[in-house]
């Protein structure tokens, strides 16, 4: 039977990871013409997660194997999931949080469509109930930023639940390995067979979100920069219109000076000028900076996460 490696991130999981872990190998129980190997990525939890989760995992069941890696401290989500792709070993790999919402009641769908050659099978949220009128507002404008200043068009509110083919591991595993990361963005600028489902993500029962605002903020900056070279070109559209502003503003000024006779008011047009041209300088060294911040973490090569332990069972 085909072996389908499942990648579960997990940071400070503990109260949800064991009424998670159950209702997952229930479902994958009621499966019965594929081997599963379940990677737990541990992304330096500071609480029980990891022993939770092991003895949850401690019966045998026929068609599950178990893996536990465990990072040396906390790293993020990507770079957990992207620990799972890597010491993955099936023809197909899922990705899906430990949070609960990620419904593994969707995993057989999932399967279903990697079987009529999607290489692809993207999970589209299309509600969520611990969602208000806020966050869903912010999810939407997210996505049209990003798609209006990135190449790749990306799939609204297509999560962090996705399967890929081992085609696509592969590259994540050797050519993907950016410093700064969107796996879900990286998975659509491949190309290839692609489908997408629609799910309903159910109300978190355990935990909070480890997502503030700030950091989906940070996230969104850095999803535009690892994307998108718009921003440079609008930092040249903007350093050429200030050249030409100046121009004219000083054809002005002679004017007035040599032909007019008079000399246009001082401060108030020194004052706007020099607020207006600092300002745009540091919108300009602030994208640059930015930039520059990238290019040098790609430079430095340093490991995406170290792992502190790795265990297979089963």
């Amino acid at each position: 039977m085909k072996l389908i490696s499942i990648v579960i991130s997990m940071y400070n999981e503990e109260s949800g990871i064991a009424f998670f872990s159950n209702n997952l190998i229930k479902e994958l129980e009621k499966i019965k013409n594929y081997n599963f190997e379940i990677l737990w990525v541990n992304d330096g939890s500071m609480d029980n997660t990891q022993s939770n989760i092991e003895k949850s995992c401690s019966a045998e069941i026929e068609n599950v194997k178990h893996v536990f890696i465990q990072f040396s401290r906390n790293f993020g989500h990507e770079a957990a999931m992207l620990a799972g792709i890597d010491n993955s070993c099936g023809e197909a790999v899922i990705c899906m949080d430990a949070d609960g919402q990620h419904p593994p009641a969707e995993i057989n769908e999932m399967l279903k469509a990697y079987e009529k050659n999607h290489e692809i099978v993207l999970m589209q949220r299309i509600d969520r109930e611990d969602h208000g009128l806020i966050k869903s507002s912010m999810s939407k404008m997210f996505y049209a930023i990003i798609n209006k200043l990135s190449v790749v068009k990306f799939q609204e509110n297509a999560s962090d639940f996705f399967l890929i083919s081992q085609n696509i591991a592969e590259l994540l595993k050797q050519d993907f390995r950016d410093s700064n990361r969107f796996l879900r963005g990286f998975i659509q600028e491949v190309g290839f067979n692609k489908k997408v489902l629609e799910y309903t993500a159910p109300k978190r029962e355990f935990g909070e979100s480890n997502y503030s605002f700030f950091k989906l903020m940070k996230m969104a900056f850095n999803v535009v920069f690892a994307f998108s070279n718009k921003p440079l070109r609008i930092v040249i559209l903007i350093s050429v219109s200030f050249f030409l502003f100046t121009i004219a503003f000083g054809g002005y000024s002679l004017i007035q000076y040599f032909i007019a006779d008079s000399i246009p008011s001082g401060y108030t047009s020194i004052i706007f000028f020099i607020s207006l041209s600092f300002s745009l300088m540091f919108l300009v060294l602030t994208i640059l900076s930015i930039y520059f911040e990238k290019t040098i973490k790609e430079i430095k090569r340093r490991p995406i996460y170290i792992v502190k332990k790795l265990e297979r069972f089963n």
